[in-house]
Order: C-alpha cells, then structure tokens, then sequence
C-alpha cells in the first residue's frame, strides 16, 4: 500500500517538498506576526468608545487572521520529509501538529452550530459550551506551539554540543 509520503516522493523530489514545507510554514508565521503587529496598531490608535464593540471587534478579527496563521503553520509543517532535506517530526508530533491544524476549524466551524442551540438553553450550560469552545479554539495554536518549541530546543541542544 502507498502512503501519502512515497506518493510525494514520486511527485517532488526533496528539495522541493522542503522548499514546500519551509514556504507554507513561513507563511503561516508571516501571517501570524503580521496580524499581531496589525491588531497592536489598530487597538493603540483605536480611539475608545463606551460599548467597546470596536475593540470587541478588532479583537475578534485579529485574533481570527492569528488562528489561520497558526493552521496554515501547522499545514506547513506537516509536509513529510526524509533524508536530510526539511524538518522531520516524529508521530508524536505529527498529531499534535494535525490537531492544531484541526481543532481551529471545526472550532468556527461549530460558532454557527452553538449560536443556533445555545439560546434556548440556560446561562451556566450557555457559559460551559463558549468555554469548551474557546478551549478547542486555543488548544490547537497551543498544540502547534508546543510541537515548535520543543523542536526548537532539540535543534539548540544539537547546535550546542556541535560547537
């Protein structure tokens, strides 16, 4: 049986899958640290109003375009590599990298869901589903960033005892 990775390494030779990898992850990032600086300019600059539905707003848009960031990163980085050519993630990883892609979307996805039967429902049941949901909603970026951090450290132990 063909997996996904011997059908990539027919299609794209190394290099290519790695420049693959490293371009998509970069452009996860980019949009992550552009939404960022984004969100920092507008909420300074933002003039305050009583409501606060413009800073309810730029928040909730910001922190949308930081979500997409953080799946099209972890998109990036589930690119399989072999050989010595991009980042390699062992199956531990790799899961945890699939459920930061994952969990943001069925997470907006389920927005619509939960606008539609929350109402009718009492305040505590309406309190615990928007925590479950923000829960889901943070716990895939979270997953991405403990997958970065720890391949971080590895590649700064490695760096360290080479030198």
């Amino acid at each position: 049986m063909k997996t996904v990775s011997d059908a990539l390494e027919t299609l794209a030779p190394r290099s290519v899958r790695a420049s693959l990898q490293f371009g998509i992850a970069a452009l996860g990032a980019i949009v992550i640290l552009g939404s960022l600086v984004w969100f920092a300019a507008i909420f300074v600059t933002m003039p305050k109003s009583d409501s606060g539905f413009a800073e309810g707003l730029a928040i909730g848009v910001g922190g949308l375009y930081v979500v997409a960031g953080f799946v099209v990163l972890s998109v990036g980085l589930l690119i399989p590599q072999h050989g010595t050519g991009g980042i390699r993630f062992s199956r531990g990883q790799r899961t945890r990298l699939a459920y930061g892609a994952i969990a943001p979307i069925v997470s907006v996805l389920l927005v619509p869901i939960g606008a539609t039967v929350a109402p009718p429902l009492t305040a505590p049941v309406t309190s615990v589903l928007v925590a479950v949901l923000g829960g889901l909603l943070l716990s895939g970026p979270l997953a991405t960033l403990s997958v970065v951090g720890g391949k971080a450290r590895e590649c700064g132990k490695s760096w360290k005892h080479d030198g």
